[in-house]
């Protein structure tokens, strides 16, 4: 493995090295042997993202000759031109997200299509009665700034026929957004079904509901990977290592979803552990369909990246589409 990714050379030199060295250089020899990557979040640490930071732990990535960073972000739209510019070695984008900066010429390609199942959701207040888009009319729906569930929610109310200046779209950072919402100056809340949905249940002084916009007509996948198409020409043992490497740690992280929480609980030490296990648990479903299924988890289809760019051009604010969607997308790197 080592051999593939810095030659013989430089094996034997670290083996070398590590026979004459004591314990506590050993690990500083193994480590500069590992080749340094990063991936950007969307936005901060949370449950349904734990699983990048299980596979750091349980040295997953270190058995693909990977030391990955796992950084937060400032929004879909951030990660995109910190990868583009290539800052960042991979980052969490949805398809949606992918094809605005692939339009905007943004040389990002996604790798791994981890949910087949967009988890938007709208929240809301129950006394508030939204049930559905319709209901949205005259109330006020606390939004984030450069996150796809905000993009989505335009789409959301155009599909169904409702005029978005009927509706006040209050756009803010992540914890303003929140507060908006709890101290109930607006009605309802964009978010994930996996993620703002139950943490906000947890800490409502009230009961809340939620519909999932895919209920809607707006389901366009969720989360993915993406890299730079330059890593992705310059060095495919990398990516291929991390797409494998990912796999498996979101399928160990499902089946110990305690054991994940407590890798987040290492970055991120006041979370409520209850909830963030309860968000990686709901977030099982989302990655199976029937394409899964046959090609295995993270598999990109073409239909449903063709369905997903005509209701951007449509709703989304997709000015111009591609001929041939799988520009988008590569499966080269699953598991063979």
């Amino acid at each position: 493995m080592f051999r593939n990714l810095l030659g013989s050379t430089a094996v034997l030199g670290a083996l070398l090295v590590s026979i004459c060295v004591p314990g506590a250089l050993v690990s500083t020899v193994r480590a500069q042997a590992l080749t340094p990557v990063t991936v950007r979040l969307a936005f901060n640490y949370n449950g349904h993202r734990s699983p990048y930071l299980l596979g750091k732990d349980k040295g997953f990535y270190a058995a693909e000759g990977l030391d990955v960073s796992v950084l937060e972000g400032k929004g879909v739209s951030s990660s995109m031109q910190l990868l583009a510019s290539k800052q960042d070695t991979f980052a969490v984008i949805d398809p949606p997200s992918l094809m605005l900066g692939v339009a905007q010429g943004m040389p990002i390609r996604q790798v791994l299509q981890i949910y087949q199942v967009s988890p938007n959701a709208l929240i809301s207040w129950a006394s508030a009665g939204i049930k559905k888009p319709a209901d949205l009319v005259g109330k006020t729906v606390a939004t984030l700034q450069g996150d796809t569930t905000t993009t989505m929610l335009y789409a959301l109310l155009a599909k169904n026929g409702i005029d978005a200046q009927q509706v006040r779209i209050v756009a803010s950072d992540g914890g303003t957004r929140t507060q908006t919402f709890l101290s109930k100056r607006a009605q309802a809340i964009t978010g994930f079904t996996n993620d703002s949905y139950l943490g906000l249940k947890a800490t409502a002084d009230g009961p809340i509901a939620y519909f999932a916009y895919s209920d809607f007509g707006i389901d366009t996948m969720g989360d993915g990977i993406a890299a730079n198409i330059e890593t992705i020409r310059n060095n495919p043992k990398l990516v291929a290592g991390f797409v494998r490497a990912t796999l498996r740690a979101y399928q160990y992280s499902l089946a110990h979803p305690e054991e994940a929480i407590a890798s987040l609980a290492k970055v991120a030490p006041t979370i409520n552990r209850a909830v963030e296990v309860e968000k990686l648990k709901a977030t099982a479903s989302l990655l199976e369909s029937a394409d899964t299924k046959a090609h295995g988890i993270g598999y990109s289809s073409k239909d449903k990246w063709a369905s997903a760019q005509a209701l951007m051009l449509q709703y989304g604010g997709l000015a111009k589409g591609v001929d041939d969607v799988s520009v988008y997308y590569t499966n080269d790197f699953l598991p063979k």
